[in-house]
This record gives structure tokens, sequence and C-alpha cells, in this order.
């Protein structure tokens, strides 16, 4: 996670060049291909974050926090800032491998 910390200092504004279209999965997709990182032909970034999804259920994380982690709209206004990073954390332990 350190690796992740450290790149989002160095973004904080994150990657406008990925934001409302799917440069995001094609770019991530094409570098697993090249090297030779997907299991199968089957496997995409699209599958990748469905599964995360599904874990962050399976663990009962509430839903404002899986929305944060998955980068959702909620149906509903949001209140207050969110869950601090280390709940963030406890929470991806828990759900990673």
């Amino acid at each position: 996670m350190e690796v992740s910390l450290k790149a989002a200092k160095r973004h904080s504004g994150g990657f406008p060049r990925y934001d409302a279209n799917g440069s995001l999965s094609a770019a991530v997709n094409k570098f697993l291909r090249e090297n030779a990182l997907m299991q199968s032909t089957e496997h995409s970034m699209y599958g990748l974050r469905h599964s995360f999804e599904d874990r962050l259920l399976a663990a009962g994380v509430d839903e404002r926090i899986r929305a944060d982690l998955m980068g959702h709209k909620l149906q509903c206004e949001r209140y207050g800032a969110g869950a601090p990073l280390e709940t963030t954390t406890a929470i991806l332990r828990v759900v990673a491998f």
C-alpha cells in the first residue's frame, strides 16, 4: 500500500486523463497483456473491479465506504469526510488475498 500512497501524494489531483471514459481500462488491459500478467484471455480490468466489490460486499463493508473505494457515486447526499485512511486500510487488508 505504500506504493499506492506515494502515487496518490505525487498525483494529488488524480489522473484527469482517465476521468469519465474507458481509457483506464484499455491502458490497464494492454499493460497486463503485454507483460503476460493476465491469467487468461477471460480476465480484464472490468472483472477485477467486480471481484473487488464482491469481496467488499462479502466482508460486510458499508455502502459509503464501498462507493468511495470503487469511485462510485451514492444515490443519496454525502455527509462528512468519509472513513479515515486507517479504516479503509484495515478493510482492504481483510479483502486482500
